[in-house]
C-alpha cells in the first residue's frame, strides 16, 4: 500500500470548507475520518484542550442518544452512521488525551481503517492562527504533508461571520440586523471583536505558513473555485487526485439569510482595504466579486 498525503485544510470561518469537507469525504482516493475538525495542533494548551474534550464528550452523548432513537426505530441506516460517529468521536479524544511526545497517535487517527487510498484529511481552519512553533511541528511529521489555506472574498467572508456570531447571540426579542450592525461597529469603532480581526488576517496567516512551507506544500485557494471547471481541476491536482464532479455536493449552512447592511459598506471596505491589496499585489488573478469590491475603494 503506497504511502498517503497528509492534506491540511486551513483557512478562515465561513470560507468553504465545510463544503470541501464534504467533497474529499465522498471522494474515492480520500480517507476521511467523521470527526472534520481535528484540532489536534491547536488544543496542546491545557485550557484549550479541556474545552475541546468537554466538546466531543458532549457530542458523544448527543450521538449515543440518537443512537437509541434509531434503535427503537430500527433505522440500520442511521445505527451504522451514528454508531461509526461515535467511535470516530472517541478516536479523536483518546488522540488528543495521551501524551504527545510525538504525533504518532493523530497520524494512526489519521489513518485507522484506510485502504488503498491515497490522500488523508485535516480539516481544521483554526490552524490558521498557529504560531510558528507549530507550524513547525507539522512540517516534522513523519508523511508527506500538503496545506492549503482557503479564502473568500473578505467582504462576504466577514458577513457571513457576522451573521452567524449574531445568531448565536441573539436574544428574545432583539433584531437579529440591528444585532449584526452592533457587532459590525464594534469590529470597525471600538476595536472589539478581536478574534475576528485576528482570524480576518489573512496577510499575516499565511505568513507564517509561507515561512516554513515552499510552494509545493502550501497553497492559497479561492472558494470562488470550488465548482466544475479548469481551476478546480487545477485545485484537485495540487491535493493528488482525480477530480470528479462537484456538482452534487450541497453547500454547507449559509446561516440567515439577510442583505449586507449598505450604511456600512464603505466602513468595511476600508476595514478589509489592507486584505484585499495584500492578494492583489500576490496573486496574479482575483475572482470577480473581488474585483468588483475592491474597485468600489478606488
Amino acid at each position: 500500500m503506497a504511502d498517503p498525503t497528509l492534506l491540511i485544510r486551513v483557512g478562515a470561518t465561513k470560507a468553504g470548507t465545510s463544503w470541501m469537507y464534504r467533497y474529499l469525504r465522498d471522494h474515492e482516493e480520500c480517507f476521511v475520518r467523521l470527526v472534520k475538525e481535528c484540532h489536534y495542533f491547536s488544543k496542546f494548551k491545557s485550557k484549550k484542550l479541556i474545552r475541546q474534550l468537554k466538546i466531543l464528550n458532549r457530542l458523544v452523548v448527543q450521538y449515543e442518544a440518537r443512537l437509541i432513537e434509531a434503535e427503537a426505530a430500527d433505522n440500520i441506516i442511521r445505527i451504522v452512521s451514528l454508531s461509526l460517529r461515535i467511535a470516530d468521536t472517541k478516536a479523536i479524544t483518546m488522540a488528543l488525551s495521551i501524551d504527545r511526545g510525538d504525533d504518532s497517535a493523530y497520524l494512526k487517527y489519521l489513518q485507522a481503517g484506510r485502504m488503498d487510498e491515497t490522500v488523508l484529511l485535516d480539516v481544521t481552519p483554526a490552524y490558521a492562527l498557529l504560531k510558528p512553533a507549530e507550524i513547525a511541528r507539522i512540517s516534522a511529521l513523519p508523511i508527506r504533508v500538503k496545506l492549503q489555506y482557503l479564502m473568500r472574498d473578505p467582504l462576504e467572508r466577514l458577513w457571513s461571520n457576522v451573521r452567524m456570531l449574531a445568531k448565536r447571540s441573539l436574544n428574545e426579542g432583539q433584531d437579529f440586523l440591528v444585532n449584526c450592525q452592533d457587532i459590525l461597529q464594534r469590529v470597525f469603532y471600538t476595536q472589539e471583536e478581536t478574534h475576528i480581526v485576528t482570524r480576518g488576517d489573512h496577510r499575516s496567516n499565511i505568513a507564517r505558513f509561507v515561512a516554513v512551507f515552499d510552494r509545493s506544500q502550501f497553497q492559497v485557494g479561492f472558494a470562488e473555485s470550488l465548482q466544475d471547471g479548469p481551476k478546480f481541476d487545477s485545485m484537485c491536482a495540487y491535493w493528488g487526485i482525480n477530480a470528479t464532479s462537484a456538482r452534487q455536493i450541497k453547500p454547507a449552512h449559509v446561516g440567515v439569510v439577510a442583505p449586507f447592511l449598505e450604511a456600512l459598506r464603505r466602513d468595511a471596505l476600508e476595514f478589509l482595504k489592507a486584505q484585499y491589496d495584500f492578494f492583489a499585489d500576490n496573486f496574479a488573478e482575483l475572482p470577480e466579486n473581488w474585483r468588483k469590491n475592491r474597485e468600489l475603494l478606488a
